[in-house]
């Protein structure tokens, strides 16, 4: 193999091993948790360029391929790990982005009762889709509703009592949540709706949001629209700040790159040690699936 071909498959593995190095580097700049979203496509490309470049005559590239190859297993992890058997008692929350345009919400709504959850949370919610919310009235009569100065409010809603003065809403951080009087005790519900890392301002937002999360006084069960894939540093710092962990494998809910790069964004938190499952729904006129949760109380 000539040294031109040899020079561009060395060249092109070591870029792909800095990004795929880039996509564990959230916690040093938010640019990190926007190339996590591709950390398998770099592992995969990585691997092969390398293998390549170690048949070109580079045996030492045979150390990036096996680079490559161990970042795969973590992350492809989070994608087949298997359900967990949950107990007959269970927490089953929805959590919806309802999409900011105007339709008739009576689908969406029509699925939420067949769910029958016991905490709805939902994200961009405008004047052109609260119908919903009016909709759900006598099933989950308990609510908190914030607007959000960006794109659309952020709402819980649940079938169990809220705790009198429990509610809050920060419109610029785009969060809201009650505690409720679940059947097992207080119980926090909280819906959030996070910026893309970078370019945008999720990394601002973060340093808003942690504090508020962290000084929720119980167990907190969580969902929203991360914008952020299950792996990244952002997911794992809100878990961090409330004792939670996410509930399920990773589930692709925002498909409008599928099948090249789907993007799991969408998710439900729980206490840690809770066992849980996941289910997605249909778009039913928004560009997100639903996700419902069942967790172990």
């Amino acid at each position: 193999m000539n040294t031109t071909i040899r020079y561009i498959l060395g060249g092109s593995a070591v870029l792909f091993a800095l990004l795929l190095a880039g996509s564990f580097a959230g916690a040093l700049h938010p640019v990190g948790d926007s190339l996590a979203v591709f950390r398998l496509h770099f592992a995969a490309v990585l691997v092969l360029l390398a293998l390549g470049w170690a048949l070109a005559g580079r045996r030492a590239a045979l150390a990036l391929a096996l680079v490559g190859a161990c970042a795969v297993g973590p992350t492809a992890w989070m994608w087949v790990r298997p359900a967990e058997a949950v107990p007959a008692a269970t927490l089953v929350h929805y959590q919806k982005n309802l999409l900011w345009v105007e339709r008739d919400m009576t689908e969406l709504a029509q699925d939420i009762r067949r769910i029958a959850p016991d905490v709805l949370t939902v994200q961009e919610l405008t004047e052109g889709n609260v119908a919903v919310l009016s909709a759900l009235n006598d099933v989950l009569p308990a609510r908190e509703v914030c607007r959000f100065e960006r794109i659309g409010g952020v709402a819980v809603a649940s079938a169990w009592a809220k705790i009198p003065g429990s509610g809050f809403c920060d419109e610029t951080l785009g969060v809201t949540g009650m505690q409720v009087e679940a059947p097992q005790g207080p119980l926090w519900v909280v819906s959030l709706h996070l910026h893309w890392p970078y370019p945008y301002a999720q990394a601002e937002q973060m340093e808003g949001l942690l504090p508020i999360l962290a000084g929720l006084d119980g167990p907190v069960v969580i969902g929203g629209d991360f914008n952020s894939v299950p792996w990244s540093t952002s997911v794992a710092r809100i878990a961090e700040a409330t004792g939670t962990a996410r509930v399920g494998p990773a589930r692709s809910t925002y498909r409008e790159f599928e099948p090249l790069v789907p993007l799991p964004i969408d998710h439900v938190l729980a206490p840690e040690g809770r066992s849980g499952t996941t289910e997605t729904r249909p778009r039913l006129g928004s560009d997100h699936l639903g996700l419902v949760a069942r967790i172990a109380l």
